[in-house]
């Protein structure tokens, strides 16, 4: 089966510049992916070819075994930019309903398609309210939903949670992970959270000076076992529930200190993050300690 994206000798030049150089890499289908970089890495312009805003100057990049930029992956794609704006004029469900015709859908789908969206993404309430009413966090949310109306293959997201507060960066999170495992939606996620991050990616890529530098599943990436450092409201909850599942805790003041064990990290941050949301807890910290940030730190210090 050919990957959902494929990048194969990527470069962009600007003029002299080389934004990205010789970059390779490939996105298993159904897998949520990581691009991580430092600011300048390349991150934006390699999501910028993907998407077919820009052409490669060097090296080839498919989407759903279409050349990216054609009709073909077009048809295929989702993709929430990081600067995401629209005329303050636009009603929330007016926009989305826009967006649903644009795919090809009849008024009646799109509006259908629009109200589960908002609903989704926590803003039906404000179906009715203008863009430019919104804020910042809202905004977001809402770029993030106009991404998914048409229910692409594939959904590109740049900075997905900008402007959220550390709530609802793990709602969206939890959300895109929902789209992988419920609906097999490829994504390319694209963040500066490496910690929330983490929690739903499967693969990833770390790119430093326009070239990748490390690639792979994340297990094999992260190296040694990571420890989270947690904070929340009603830390004894949290604390006897990961106990039940034998997972060793211990505390600092009011901090909890996970240590799971190595084949059983994934799954003991992504619980962490399910309890959080299903219990109604306040997260006030969420910081790891080894993984993929110690991966990330290792990388771009040997390209420095």
């Amino acid at each position: 089966m050919t990957p959902a994206i494929e990048v194969k000798g990527l470069a962009k030049y600007y003029g002299d510049f080389p934004a990205v150089r010789d970059a390779t890499f490939e996105v298993p289908r159904g897998s949520v992916f990581g691009l991580f970089g430092p600011n300048g890495a390349g991150k934006s312009t390699t999501i910028k070819v993907i998407v077919g805003l820009l052409k490669p100057s060097r090296g080839s990049v498919t989407v759903m075994g279409y050349p990216a930029g054609s009709i073909g992956a077009r048809r295929h794609i989702g993709y929430l930019p990081e600067d995401f704006s629209i005329d303050g004029r636009w009603r929330l469900m007016d926009f989305l309903e826009y967006v649903g015709l644009l795919w090809g859908m009849s008024r009646e789908e799109a509006r259908e398609e629009a109200s589960r969206m908002l609903e989704w993404i926590g803003l039906k309430d404000w179906e009715r309210e203008r863009f430019g009413n919104l804020s910042a966090g809202m905004k977001r949310r809402l770029g993030v939903a106009q991404a998914l109306m048409g229910s692409p293959d594939v959904v590109v997201l740049d900075e997905p949670t900008q402007n959220l507060d550390v709530m609802g960066r793990l709602e969206v999170m939890n959300k895109i992970r929902e789209l992988s495992r419920g609906e097999g939606i490829t994504t390319l996620v694209s963040t500066h959270v490496l910690s929330e991050a983490e929690l739903i990616v499967d693969h990833a890529a770390i790119m430093l000076e326009g070239r990748v530098r490390g690639c792979g599943p994340v297990d094999e990436l992260a190296g040694e076992t990571p420890t989270f450092e947690v904070s929340v409201d009603r830390s004894d909850a949290l604390e006897a529930h990961l106990k039940r599942l034998g997972v060793e805790v211990s505390r600092i003041g009011s901090r909890l200190i996970v240590r799971p064990e190595r084949e059983a990290a994934r799954e003991v941050q992504r619980e962490i993050l399910r309890f959080v949301l299903d219990e109604g807890l306040v997260l006030r910290r969420f910081s790891t300690r080894g993984g993929l940030m110690e991966a990330f730190v290792r990388i771009v210090g040997e390209g420095s």
